[in-house]
């Protein structure tokens, strides 16, 4: 039986990660996703997307769930693991003074299960403080040092120089990890979901700062939405040159009744004919934050829109 992938959401308490998870409830990404949470009060369900609730697991209608660990962590894996049909993805929510390598290292020993990576959230308000409490900066050190990629929220709201100074001690602490400000909780479902960089390790603590920063930052752009592309605009914007542009892929019905789906990834790219989904149509994009512009991502895509 092909194992479950798991992604660990991570993050000290405030720094965000309930929004992070509401929104990969609430998103048409074409997933049966289970999230497993402490508790169902942490997640604001929208009860418009409630199908059904039984005990600890409550049914959403894009094919969802999101299930509570109750008294025995163990045990709601072996549920989920025994599901019919089974989860396509598996994200656990770790509590905010968890250590994301004890809960990784179980994923890593389950053969059923297969570790896609650790996310760590972090908000630019409240870093400083976090670091500055002796408990809490050793929490977040060992959290950084497990990450695969680290978002960053509330860049909206912090002090001056708050964001540029959190970049700069998560490059620090975690060199090796994708990086992305995440407006509001929302980042493209793909990036938290596919494979990322497995650094489950603890945290140095001789670690003083002197490493270098292999990470990098990236930026996002989502379109939902009935509209029709034209299949030779999109061929075109598939090998077109998009400043910073890492990763580009959706499903798309095109101007003679079909559907596509496309994927770019750096040079390589494909498009081929698939079935009509169930929801509408939907492109995720992901590009380097210093290059790419979510603005000329959005205008280049409305020209596939409206060519022909």
């Amino acid at each position: 039986m092909t194992p479950i992938p798991v992604t660990l959401i991570s993050g000290y308490l405030g720094a965000g990660k309930t929004t992070v998870l509401n929104h990969i409830l609430a998103d048409q990404h074409g997933r049966r996703i289970c999230v497993l949470v402490n508790d169902f009060g942490e997640i604001a369900l929208d009860a418009d997307l409630i199908d059904n609730r039984s005990g600890d697991t409550v049914a959403l209608s894009n094919g969802c769930m999101c299930c509570t660990v109750g008294n025995d962590f163990y045990r709601a894996i072996d549920r989920i693991l025994r599901m019919s049909p089974r989860p396509e993805h598996l994200v656990i929510e770790t509590s905010g003074v968890a250590d994301p390598f004890t809960v990784g290292q179980i994923a890593l020993a389950e053969p059923e299960m297969d570790l896609h990576g650790v996310v760590v959230v972090v908000d630019a308000v409240n870093f400083e403080t976090a670091m500055a409490d002796a408990y809490l900066a050793d929490t977040l050190r060992n959290q950084l040092a497990t990450a695969g990629l680290v978002l960053i929220t509330k860049s909206d709201i912090a002090p001056p120089g708050a964001l540029s100074r959190l970049r700069a001690v998560v490059a620090d602490l975690a060199p090796e990890a994708q990086r992305m400000v995440a407006d509001h909780g929302r980042v493209p479902s793909e990036l938290l979901l596919d494979p990322l960089p497995r650094r489950l390790k603890r945290a140095d603590p001789h670690a003083h700062g002197h490493g270098h920063d292999h990470g990098a930052e990236y930026r996002g752009w989502v379109w939902t939405g009935p509209a029709s592309a034209d299949g030779a605009a999109l061929d075109r914007l598939l090998g077109a040159d998009i400043p910073g542009l890492y990763r580009l892929k959706g499903l798309v019905q095109t101007r003679d009744g079909g559907w596509s789906a496309f994927h770019r990834a750096g040079l390589h790219a494909s498009r081929r004919p698939v079935d009509p989904p169930k929801g509408q149509g939907r492109a995720v994009a992901v590009g380097l934050a210093d290059r790419f512009d979510p603005a000329d991502m959005q205008a280049a895509w409305e020209a596939v829109l409206t060519a022909g």
